[in-house]
């Protein structure tokens, strides 16, 4: 549950972590927020987020203006500080923000109401749900998202199983460098599960994973080795 509350608050805050303005300009940002600008009113709820101490209750204040303004950006964020930073956390209510911004087309929404209804966490646990959003954050190339359907589609979990799909998502996950995809793209290659068998392939996938630290990999190109 710890990892799960920080990789939230990461996700939720990080993209604007050089965004928030400055010293010289936050009253300008605030006054802009007063008057009703959402993206204005997103800054300042960050500022309050990233203060020393954090102040959530405001900076739920200010998501809650942008977000009741139908801004996507502001009912994810929302979402986001309802989900795990308030106390006590509301994961219900972050599920019913996250959809909103979701069906904006927020790919950071989509990919967290994808982990909500995987986890069964603020709503009823629901695979086929989540491969429905995990799909659409994919598709916008959300990198995690896509490596999650790899694995529903090779799982047969939520969708019916079907190797070539999850080798496609699996390797839209690998071109964006990520190890852990880089080793499913290998391992399919080596068993011949939804793309032609090919040892060369697979040995060149893993020693892609090998060399971002990936475990599997680096013992799985031994166990090649050792054939």
């Amino acid at each position: 549950m710890k990892q799960w509350i920080s990789v939230v608050l990461l996700a939720v805050s990080a993209p604007l972590a050089f965004g928030v303005a400055g010293q010289d300009n936050i009253e300008a940002t605030k006054q802009k927020a007063l008057a009703g600008d959402p993206a204005a009113q997103v800054q300042v709820g960050m500022s309050y987020a990233f203060a020393t101490p954090r102040n959530i209750k405001e900076a739920v204040k200010w998501m809650q203006m942008a977000a009741n303004q139908g801004y996507a950006d502001g009912e994810y964020r929302l979402g986001g500080l309802l989900d795990v930073a308030v106390n006590p956390q509301n994961p219900t209510e972050a599920v019913k923000w996250y959809t909103l911004a979701a069906k904006q087309g927020h790919k950071d929404a989509e990919f967290r109401l994808a982990q909500m209804y995987d986890r069964g966490r603020g709503t009823t646990k629901d695979s086929a749900e989540a491969a429905k959003w995990y799909a659409k954050a994919g598709e916008q190339g959300r990198a995690d998202a896509q490596f999650r359907l790899g694995e529903m589609y090779e799982q047969g979990d939520g969708v019916k199983q079907d190797y070539a799909a999850a080798m496609n998502w699996y390797m839209e996950a690998a071109k964006q460098n990520r190890p852990e995809a880089e080793y499913k793209v290998g391992y399919l290659f080596e068993k011949g599960q939804g793309v032609t068998k090919n040892t060369q392939q697979a040995i060149a996938w893993y020693e892609k994973a090998d060399k971002l630290g990936y475990p599997d990999a680096h013992d799985a190109l031994k166990a090649l080795e050792d054939q």
